[in-house]
């Protein structure tokens, strides 16, 4: 099943200030639930590139968060 429009303009409006800041797609993940769709594909396209999705046993599902591998950029996505 396909991820929705809706979704990913959400994801793409919280990268966008992690991006201006000057953080790097391929340095940003997203953590979301474990055992969701984003999870099994592993992966979403944005309009900033490839965004690797990652689960957590701790995120409740509907919740998800974009962290980047060095813990400088991050932001809630609901």
């Amino acid at each position: 099943m396909a991820i929705s429009p809706q979704v990913i303009q959400l994801i793409d409006q919280k990268l966008a200030p992690l991006i201006r800041t000057g953080c790097h797609i391929d340095q940003i993940k997203m953590v979301c639930a474990a055992g969701t769709e984003m999870v099994e594909q592993g992966s979403v396209q944005t309009g900033f590139g490839v965004l690797r999705v990652e689960p957590s046993n701790f995120m409740p599902r509907g919740r998800s968060y974009l962290i980047e591998d060095r813990y400088q950029g991050f932001a809630w996505v609901r």
